[in-house]
């Protein structure tokens, strides 16, 4: 989707401007569109369609994360194939557009659109997705100017590729054949290679140069990708990255479409395709750096960098041998080929040049052959982060365009690992912004308990970066702040070959989390220029309240001398074999909370403890287990009486403005944990391994 926090003048930025005229004719064209979600127009299959919105008022249904849909109607549209598709008002209307995508029939809730776009094609729109065969999809359709009306047609269906785009386009047509090469061993570290043989489109209106030895010519790079089911949840991470192949010469062949307008060889003619093999993009002599290319403009330098270079793997698609293993029901591997150059960017259709393709992998120690999946097709226009989705249920994927610049790809998803614990992966694809990323933040709580923060990233080799040295290849740091996580590397003032997310290259940051999630705001800092954009998520939300953190033996950590109380209790007392428990009633608004510890040792002192955040796993403490976190708050101090301890006690302040008093108050929607211990003055009931003379109850956590 299309992100922006004000109006712009008008640029050309689109990706693919559809020709409508082209687009498959078999379903109804006859269609206008509901006011009213619940009553969507029913429409089906590949084809154009009419949509009307004069008479509409606003739906109360607004996507998250593009402007209000002002004057919108509404479609269910039912697919007929398993297939990327597109959502396209390119070309169909001539008006200042909105359109988002949700999954499923019935009214959606703001935030869950699959993908929305605002300024795609001029002041159009275009929502690309994967499609799943017999699903449902609401496509909701209307004006960014709340005064605006329009009639047209919108299109839906697969990309058409040779449509009326404005200009030169150069498109994957496709991912044609591998090219396997021994590995080789650098540093004391196993690297295999790989090439691709790749297959270009123009599917623009107007030539492509493709002028040798000069700078008008297309750059080809080439990268590998691996998703995989690691502990419940599946990731893609980019394992491997080529040296880019410089075009030298174009045929005139006929792969996408039809009508080819042949040239000399020094311009890909209007709807002609050419095919570079795998052992051509494999040549090592022909490669040049990625880091002199600027891939918003398509401007790079010639003749490029050539540093020395030996080996089998150097300059090709490396990847480590670590990375690899066979491929199988959760293990699947992705070729990608993305073309950059500087006419097409200048006619503004740079954001569809990649294009994937799945690939199969077998073999074992430093012998592993690459092939083509049998079957497979090549994915055009669509990066590899995109096979994701279609590997995945429940992935999301964003565009987010860098104004003046170019397009970052974000996808994520967030797993319930179950036991009060979610994995958040997000992944994040540059495929051509120059200005870079070197930061992404998360919004989250204080409250929030994190653990298992990671970061991946790939390689550069063989001297690709500034001096014939590699970009800086150290990880980004996390921090773990109280309203954020953020993993950052150094700025370009700092570093200019700091290792920032350029463009060809993915990224991914995960973590887990004690917490469901919510939709939150994600930040992605710039690096070249000091500037960011953002991007409505999942990121974590407030932990689940209630009752946790119990000593009966179903968690994770034991009582420490096997004194497991009763279900949902602490560990066991000199005085209670089923332990105290810490139970909640009342409200927190207005403040009539009280917490009562029951089944503790008569008359014993006792002290509450408010903290805001909770250990991932207890800790041994004293008989018992304890898991609110440091720094905490001991807000009373009470002897209990027959063994219950009620707080707050009589004539003392409420929780809320005892907490105040303490120097923490409570913000409305924070949540915090809290956990009583007690004297139990036995040093002989737990004589090996505490000896100690208290105990604790489980914990419970409250949201205010």
């Amino acid at each position: 989707m299309y992100l922006e926090a004000f109006r712009k003048p008008l640029v050309l930025r689109g990706t693919l401007v559809l020709a409508l005229t082209l687009a498959p004719t078999g379903a109804s064209a006859f269609a206008q569109g509901s006011n009213d979600c619940s009553t969507a127009t029913p429409i089906a299959g590949a084809g154009t369609y009419v949509v009307t919105t004069i008479g509409a008022t606003d739906s109360p249904q607004q996507p998250g994360q593009c402007p209000t849909v002002h004057r919108d109607v509404w479609f269910v549209w039912t697919a007929t194939a398993t297939e990327n598709v597109d959502v396209s008002l390119c070309g169909g209307v001539n008006s200042d557009s909105v359109l988002a995508v949700y999954a499923g029939s019935t009214c959606p809730v703001s935030g869950s659109e699959i993908d929305c776009s605002d300024d795609y094609c001029n002041y159009t729109s275009l929502v690309n997705f994967n499609a799943v065969s017999g699903t449902d999809y609401l496509i909701q359709i209307g004006a960014w100017n709340s005064s605006t009306t329009f009639s047209g047609t919108f299109y839906v269906g697969p990309p058409v590729p040779c449509g009326s785009n404005t200009g030169p386009d150069v498109i994957v047509g496709d991912l044609q054949e591998v090219a396997n090469y021994a590995s080789q061993n650098i540093g004391g570290v196993d690297y295999d290679a790989v090439a691709f043989g790749t297959y270009s489109c123009n599917v623009g209106d107007f030539w492509l140069n493709w002028i040798a030895n000069t700078n008008q010519h297309p750059v080809i790079g080439s990268n590998l990708y691996k998703y995989k089911v690691v502990d419940g949840a599946g990731r893609i991470e980019q394992i491997g990255m080529s040296w880019l192949k410089h075009g030298f010469y174009a045929l005139s062949d006929n792969l996408c479409c039809t009508g080819c307008e042949s040239t000399d060889g020094t311009h890909l003619g209007v709807r002609c395709s050419d095919p570079y093999s795998a052992p051509r993009n494999g040549t090592q002599a022909g490669l040049g750096p990625r880091w002199e290319v600027n891939a918003a403009t398509g401007v790079f330098a010639y003749p490029p960098a050539n540093p020395s270079y030996s080996g089998s793997t150097a300059r090709r698609c490396q990847v480590k041998v670590s990375d690899l293993e066979a491929s199988s029901g959760s293990v699947h591997y992705y070729a990608e080929g993305q073309y950059v150059t500087p006419d097409d960017a200048a006619a503004g259709n740079a954001y569809n040049n990649a294009s994937y393709r799945e690939l199969s992998v077998t073999g074992g120690g430093t012998a592993w052959q690459f092939a083509l999946l049998a079957g497979g097709e090549t994915v055009r226009e669509s990066p590899a982060i995109r096979a994701w989705q279609s590997a995945e249920a429940g992935v999301q994927v964003a565009n987010i365009d860098v104004a003046n610049d170019g397009r970052l790809v974000l996808a994520w998803k967030v797993t319930d690992l179950g036991g009060g614990k979610w994995h958040y992966e997000y992944a994040l694809f540059n495929l051509n912004s120059d200005l870079s990323v070197r930061a992404l933040s998360l919004a989250k709580t204080d409250s929030v308990t994190l653990s298992n923060i990671a970061f991946h990233d790939v390689a550069y080799h063989d001297g690709d970066g500034p001096g014939n040295v590699n970009m800086d290849g150290t990880d980004w740091v996390a921090t773990n702040g109280p309203t954020s996580l953020e993993w950052a590397t150094s700025t370009f003032a700092q570093n200019p070959s700091a290792n920032a997310l350029r463009w060809g290259t993915m990224y991914n940051f995960r973590c887990d989390a004690n917490a469901p999630p919510v939709s939150g705001t994600l930040t992605l800092s710039t690096f070249k220029t000091v500037g960011s954009v953002q991007v409505q998520v999942d990121v974590p939300g407030d932990p689940l309240t209630g009752p946790y953190c119990f000593g009966d033996g179903t968690g994770p950590v034991a009582c420490p001398c096997s004194n497991s109380g009763a279900p949902g209790q602490g560990c066991a007392n000199s005085a209670n074999p089923a332990g105290a428990v810490l139970a909640e009633s009342g409200t927190t608004s207005p403040d009539t909370l009280v917490l009562t510890s029951y089944g503790e040792l008569p008359n014993a002192f006792s002290i509450m403890l408010q903290a805001h955040l909770d250990f991932a796993n207890p800790v041994v403490f004293g008989d018992g287990l304890r898991c609110v976190g440091a720094p905490f708050k001991r807000l009373y101090s009470i002897n209990a009486v027959a063994g219950v301890a009620a707080f707050p006690p009589p004539a003392a302040p409420s929780i809320s403005a005892q907490s105040a008093l303490k120097g923490d108050p409570i913000a409305p929607g924070s949540s915090r944990c809290y956990q009583v211990y007690y004297r139990d003055p036995n040093p002989g009931f737990c004589p090996t391994p505490t000896g100690s003379t208290f105990n604790v109850g489980n914990a419970v956590r409250i949201l205010w």
